[in-house]
């Protein structure tokens, strides 16, 4: 009887130890995005972002492209205006001009889970595209102004989040999310998506869509210059 117990308890611990062993073969160690060397691997294997975003706008289009396809979304009776000079005011940072660029102005409904109350107003989107060095689009930010009618309480709806929240999914590198946290890209209350190789996250007044690999160059450069300033650092003399 001994003699079976102390087998049983060997058979017990060998198929713990297996099954741990395969657990940590199917849950790879976070990808230490601190250092350059790691990030520089991953910038060369992962390719610019082709995604389609909000509006319609895809990453890798050029300028010639944004223009058309503001023309081709004007044709479908979408309104989107083009101003010299765009003012905006914040009760957080106050009145501020973003300068030339696109609106997009639409109706807005979202219903509310909470309530059970369907809400109706207007959004404004002021749409800002960067490109990178070789003219391509590589980032979208969207300043959100959104005006709903009637006493909302305190849930105030967001409907381009829900849009967002409804077309992409949860981040799923919660490595990448800890650094964009750390080094206060982003807050960790704020919206942190992905889709495809595009990461969407918001800011104090915006909400950007970001090509991967362009967030691992900024990465990258931020590093190099961690760096330069700790080695600066330490040539003080005292």
């Amino acid at each position: 009887m001994k003699k079976q117990l102390f087998i049983a308890l060997i058979l017990i611990e060998l198929f713990s130890s297996c099954d741990t062993i395969i657990r940590d073969k199917t849950q790879p160690a976070p990808i230490n995005y601190s250092d350059k060397n790691v990030l520089d691997s991953l910038i060369k294997i992962i390719p610019y972002s082709t995604d389609t975003v909000f509006l319609g706008f895809w990453m890798g289009m050029t300028k010639n492209d944004y223009k058309n396809h503001i023309t081709q979304l004007r044709s479908e009776g979408k309104t989107i205006t083009y101003s010299s000079s765009n003012r905006f005011s914040s009760a957080l940072v106050g009145e501020f001009n973003l300068g030339a660029g696109y609106t997009f102005k639409t109706n807005i409904s979202i219903k509310l889970s909470v309530s059970d109350k369907t809400f109706t107003g207007e959004g404004k989107y002021f749409i800002e595209p960067i490109y990178n060095e070789t003219g391509n689009l590589v980032m979208l930010n969207i300043l959100p102004i959104e005006k709903w009618d009637g006493d909302t309480g305190f849930n105030t709806p967001n409907w381009l989040e829900t849009k967002i929240n409804q077309s992409s999914k949860r981040l799923s590198d919660n490595a990448l999310k800890q650094y964009l946290i750390d080094n206060e890209i982003i807050d960790s209350n704020d919206l942190i998506r992905e889709k495809g190789n595009v990461i969407i996250y918001s800011s104090t007044l915006t909400i950007s869509y970001v090509d991967l690999k362009t967030q691992l160059i900024e990465m990258f450069t931020k590093e190099i210059e961690k760096e330069i300033i700790e080695k600066e650092t330490k040539d003080i003399k005292f």
